[in-house]
């Protein structure tokens, strides 16, 4: 139904155009003054049209091209509805002549093509359309002033001479701005929906054909006055379809391009970016892998000379050498957590439903023994069951245990707590224990690999086991987050989907 609507529309509406000319034609042989008022009439309304259009939607426009004509075209219209009224047989203003609306035309016809001219130039700046307006009602202001008050606007038309010099070369300087108008539209045209481009184009094409006829005309009612208007009909008419139609039956095209294009444009660097990030990920598992021989080489030899050369090493010798070892261990640890980083982004995750009460009990168990001299107390709430990967589930529960074990030490005993609550689409789970805690201003740093908040003479480790947790739990579709206090402990949250998405 509505694809036949659509079609009857494109049959009807250049009949209904064609009868409109036609009519106006007819209008033209009837009486010439009525053609005038008629032709002159629609451009104000569709002047004041675009006004209103760009106008009310300023807030959300993303490009200011549209809002300068706007505001433009409402001083034209106001310029053209004066021409309308003092055009030669209205007799409204008495004591000018034909010579007044000559005037205001020319002054409309500048004021339009400069406009036209300058509005590219603020299809990126930034605009105060307040400021605008101002400016605009000055330049309208003082216009109207060398016209109807000073009078010492250049002549344009003489009765029974008819068109005076300054006003055809006038006709021909707007020509050459509006052709002007068109290469700085064209160098802008990736700004703009195409078909709302070619609609200005020939919007502005069709004014120029129209000020090339008003440089013939002797009388006010002659041929090429009539074609003048005609073609300036059309003009504005193609503005009407280019604004104030598809401002309000396509929205999407006209005012919404630009978010259109940068969302595109989005899209495109995610896909970049994540082919990037993909790569870098490769190439460090490839280099951490590399790295892990010459590492394990120097920590090997070593132990060697540690346990067959230590009767031939000083004692200063000795300290060196464990310095070696040290580090060797630290590097290997670092190679270690680097190469279980990159090898998360090449890590299929097979979700299953997880038993966290179990895995939190698995893991404290095994904490428990490696650390026998330490007291220990857990204590498990309700923990709602993931879905998720179990191994990298399970790294997660590991990582912030062994974290609240590490950072308890200096506590005579160790408080541990994990929880968890069913809340909205997500399920979320923390650790909190009652240890060194962390100064709140850094918490930024907490999940950013080889990021360390503490040093590391008062808590080994490498950095890396909180970024481990935030990539896992984004992997999964979660968030991870932490909240604590110097001497007063922390506690690490992260949330899963309850659907596992």
């Amino acid at each position: 139904m509505e694809a036949r609507l659509q079609q009857l529309n494109k049959v009807l509406q250049p009949l209904v155009w064609a009868i409109v000319l036609v009519g106006l034609y007819l209008s033209s042989l009837y009486n010439y003054l009525l053609y005038h008022s008629l032709a002159e009439l629609f451009s104000v309304v569709i002047a004041v049209g675009v006004f209103a259009i760009a106008w009310n939607s300023r807030r959300f426009l993303e490009n200011n091209y549209l809002l300068y004509l706007g505001i433009a075209y409402l001083f034209v219209g106001i310029i053209d509805l004066a021409h309308t009224l003092s055009y030669k047989g209205m007799s409204i203003f008495s004591g000018f002549g034909a010579n007044l609306p000559t005037q205001l035309w020319i002054a409309a016809r500048y004021l339009e093509a400069v406009s036209l001219l300058l509005a590219p130039w603020f299809l990126r700046r930034r605009l105060n359309p307040v400021a605008l307006f101002a400016g605009y009602s000055l330049v309208f202001t003082l216009l109207c002033l060398t016209i109807f008050y000073w009078r010492i606007f250049p002549v344009c038309f003489v009765e029974g001479v008819g068109l005076t010099p300054f006003k055809k070369i006038s006709e021909y300087i707007i020509c050459g701005i509006l052709a002007g108008a068109l290469v700085f539209l064209w160098r802008q045209r990736e700004e703009f929906d195409r078909m709302v481009l070619r609609l200005i184009i020939w919007s502005i094409v069709l004014t120029m054909a129209s000020e090339l006829a008003f440089t013939f005309y002797v009388g006010v009612y002659d041929l090429s006055n009539f074609i003048g208007h005609f073609f300036k009909i059309l003009s504005f008419y193609l503005i009407y379809k280019a604004i104030i139609e598809t401002g309000l039956v396509k929205p999407y095209n006209l005012l919404f391009r630009n978010l259109n294009l940068s969302e595109e444009a989005l899209r495109k660097r995610t896909a970049e970016l994540e082919f990037a990030n993909r790569e870098l990920e490769s190439f460090s598992y490839s280099v951490s892998h590399d790295l892990k021989a010459p590492v394990r080489a120097i920590g090997g030899f070593a132990r060697i000379l540690a346990s067959e050369y230590a009767g031939k090493l000083d004692s200063e010798g000795l300290r060196l050498l464990q310095i070696i070892r040290t580090n060797t261990d630290l590097m290997s640890a670092l190679i270690d957590d680097l190469l279980a980083l990159a090898r998360l982004g090449r890590v299929q995750i097979k979700k299953s439903l997880v038993n966290m009460t179990v895995m939190t009990n698995q893991v404290f168990t095994q904490l428990r023994a490696d650390t026998p001299n330490r007291d220990l107390h857990l204590t498990i709430g309700d923990l709602p069951p993931a879905l998720g990967d179990h191994s990298l589930l399970y790294q997660v529960m590991v990582n912030l245990l062994t974290n609240a074990v590490k950072f308890t030490k200096s506590r005579p005993s160790a408080i541990i707590e994990v929880g968890g609550r069913i809340e909205d689409q997500e399920n979320i789970y923390y650790v909190k224990d009652n240890g060194a805690g962390f100064d709140a201003r850094f918490i930024g740093n907490l999940f950013r690999p080889f990021q360390r908040l503490h040093r590391s003479e008062e808590f080994e480790g490498t950095g890396v086991g909180l970024a481990l947790v935030k990539r896992i739990i984004q992997r999964h579709g979660g968030r991870v987050w932490a909240e604590g206090k110097v001497d007063e402990g922390a506690t690490f949250y992260f949330s899963l989907p309850k659907n596992g998405a």
